[in-house]
């Protein structure tokens, strides 16, 4: 029980971390893990784990590998192929060199074989924590390209040079011409494993096509056992099997695909398992991370040499040193960085140092530095290495979270709907001119996607603002209300069923995350119940509903007067929007109390008006790139997301059986409220 218990509580981390990058996506993901790991391994239960570091690396780091490689840009990384050479074998080289020299300089006890393995852990640049850090700034694409290809292939330079260092540890002897000949046959070993794997999967994937089997699932389990098997395979041989599931993926990416139903299903399942893959394993390997570094803490604490001060420091001087040599490497080796200023080629420079930030591969090689000498003397720096590295790891992030900024320009905030939502603002007025009887609802559907696109648009400023803005007008109205109730001008029914039915929509739209979330865990039994009263009586006639729609409007101009004169011109645009949502709020309340809604979303005719709407979509989506007012590339990317919606829309068609239940059950419902309302008016009045 307690193991289902620690897979849950992992699942929950790696949920709720992803769930804050979306929320903070100004912290970096991988640093969000490692807390969570941290306060995983301090909760009573058995969090310790023995990292086995070939089947980490095969297990989790090969697949990603894989997938990184096979959508890489090939023709990119070929036209910059001397400096990602460069950075993938002379700048991990000098990297285990310069950090071995450096730290046994400020720590002789430990050995220098030993701070080469320091050195060959550090050398490695991680693909994820690359992505986390950079996902706020503009880096150019021949820097990213030249870091895409560093990280598809440093790993397995990385790993190797640990691998002689480590030999070098134990045994106490080195040989530079036997590692270089082992260096190249485990490169040359690895890239003919790959690719003699990838041509037998295509050559048997092609066969089973022709025999008709046609399985997504089937090939799918071909496709996620590929990474695995390069690198178990290269690994069994004695080969690199890092460079075998990067050569695998990378033969991936040269393939022909063909337009078929087949291949068009299949790739669609294959890129949304892929990305539940990648994220589930980035997720797992931080907080696995954050996981050991107590039990690491406490390791190093019952050494009396050293103190954890003491290695925090040592792990800042690695970094720093790390950075600096990948600087000198950068600016001596990087060709292909060509700045018409001296000033921006400075730029380019200092982004590309900053970064080289550490991960994945330098945890799990950490792991695999020996227990013990080959005379069987207990290693007894192997704690305080790995805690150097666990500190290089977590200062190489925050050092590039807090100067990449500041260096690089920040991304351009992108309208990717900005199109999409003038398309469908174009549609709005043909529905609406349609003599269609559910044409008010399609309309008000749409209203409903603009808005929501314009919203994904937004600032962080302007999102603040919005909910700023909501809960302005929520606290006017209810001041309204309270006076027109004093006044007399409305009865303490209409009072009551009003600011039920506004109360939860009002709560429900706070513009701080945090804020929505604590609202919904104040929603009471007590607070639905009131609701639900308040729309029987709408519907049942105890509240007349025309009677609070002429209240609404009354309610809605007032404080839009107010708000005006409030928040001044500048910010018009946001007003009407938040005006336009409550209009469209109140009109959904006011029909589903009718059941008019809900008629209509179930009515074959509002299914039929959907779908030609999408076929509007495309017909505006052509005309503007015929006309030259978006690019080809813009317009396929909305095509597919047309494609997604209209797919998604056709599935919700067919659901037959749900909506049949949902309409007798809404009819039953009315009936019902009907029967209840004529059997109080046949009742007599009570004798006094």
């Amino acid at each position: 029980m307690e193991l289902t218990t620690f897979i849950m509580i992992l699942v929950v981390a790696i949920v709720f971390s992803n769930l804050l990058d979306s929320a903070f996506p100004k912290f970096p993901l991988p640093l969000v893990q490692i807390g969570c790991g941290v306060l995983i391994a301090l909760t009573p239960l058995e969090t310790r784990m023995t990292i086995n570091p070939e089947l980490f690396m095969g297990l989790l780091v090969a697949p990603l590998l894989f997938r990184e490689s096979e959508e890489a840009d090939m023709l990119a990384l070929w036209k910059i192929r001397k400096t990602v050479v460069f950075m993938v074998f002379g700048l991990v080289f000098a990297t285990v060199f310069v950090i071995g020299f450096a730290v046994h300089e400020l720590v002789p006890a430990i050995p220098l074989a030993a701070c080469f393995c320091l050195g060959a852990v550090l050398g490695p640049t991680d693909a994820i924590a690359v992505s986390s850090v950079s996902n706020r700034i503009e880096i150019p694409d021949r820097i990213m390209h030249i870091l895409k290809g560093e990280f598809l292939i440093n790993d397995a330079s990385g790993v190797i040079s640990f691998n002689f260092a480590a030999l070098a540890l134990v045994t106490g002897s080195f040989s530079l011409l036997d590692a270089g000949l082992a260096f190249l046959v485990l490169c040359a070993g690895g890239f003919a494993v790959g690719f003699v794997i990838a041509l037998v999967k295509r050559a048997g994937m092609q066969a089973l096509k022709r025999g008709g089997i046609h399985s997504t699932a089937a090939f799918m389990l071909i496709e996620i056992l590929t990474p695995f098997l390069s690198f178990f395979l290269a690994e069994e041989i004695g080969v690199s099997g890092i460079i075998a599931a990067v050569t695998a993926g990378s033969m991936q990416a040269f393939g022909l695909r063909k337009l078929e139903m087949f291949e068009a299903e299949f790739s669609t399942l294959k890129k949304s398992i892929w990305e539940m893959i990648t994220v589930v394993f980035n997720s797992f390997i931080f907080i696995l991370l954050g996981l050991q570094l107590p039990s690491i803490i406490r390791n190093v604490t019952e050494i009396p040499a050293y103190s954890i001060g003491f290695a925090m420091l040592v792990g800042l001087f690695a970094t720093g040193v790390l950075f600096a040599v990948r600087f000198v490497g950068v600016v001596f080796g990087a060709r292909d960085i060509r700045e018409k200023s001296q000033v921006e080629k400075l730029r380019s420079w200092a982004i590309l140092t900053l970064s080289g930030v550490k991960g994945t591969v330098s945890l799990a090689t950490a792991f695999s530095l020996p227990l013990a000498f080959a005379s069987g003397k207990v290693f007894v720096h192997r704690d305080f290495l790995l805690f150097v590295t666990s500190c290089a790891i977590i200062y190489s992030l925050v050092i590039s979270t807090l100067l990449l900024p500041v260096i690089a320009k920040p991304k351009a905030p992108r309208k990717r709907n900005r199109v999409m939502v003038q398309i469908i603002r174009e549609i709005i007025p043909v529905v609406e001119a349609s003599e269609g009887t559910c044409a008010g609802s399609v309309a008000q559907h749409l209203k409903r996607r603009a808005r929501a696109l314009e919203y994904e648009d937004l600032g962080t400023a302007e999102k603040r603002l919005v909910g700023v803005l909501r809960q302005d007008f929520f606290r006017h109205e209810l001041a309204l209300m309270e006076k027109l109730r004093k006044k007399g001008e409305v009865t303490h029914e209409e009072y009551a069923a009003y600011c039920s039915l506004f109360a939860v929509f009002s709560a429900l739209q706070e513009g701080s995350l945090l804020r929505r979330l604590l609202n919904r865990m104040r929603f009471s039994f007590r607070l639905l119940g009131r609701t639900a009263k308040a729309m029987q009586s709408l519907a049942g006639g105890t509240v007349d509903g025309r009677r609070m729609q002429e209240i609404f409007w009354s309610n809605t101009g007032h404080i839009s007067e107010i708000l005006d004169r409030k928040y001044g011109k500048r910010d018009d645009p946001i007003l009407s929007r938040v005006v336009e949502e409550r209009v469209d709020i109140a009109t959904a309340v006011f029909d589903r109390a009718f059941g008019e809604t809900l008629e209509h979303h179930l009515h074959e005719e509002y299914d039929r008006e959907i779908k030609r709407c999408f076929g509007l979509e495309r017909e505006i989506l052509s005309r503007y790139e015929m006309e030259g007012r978006i690019s080809e590339d813009e317009a396929d990317m909305i095509r597919v997301e047309i494609n997604k919606l209209e797919t998604y829309a056709i599935e919700e068609v067919h659901s037959d059986v749900s909506k049949r239940l949902i309409v007798s059950r809404a009819n039953r419902r009315k009936t019902a409220v009907k029967r209840r309302l004529a059997a109080k008016r046949r009742l007599p009045a009570k004798k006094s």
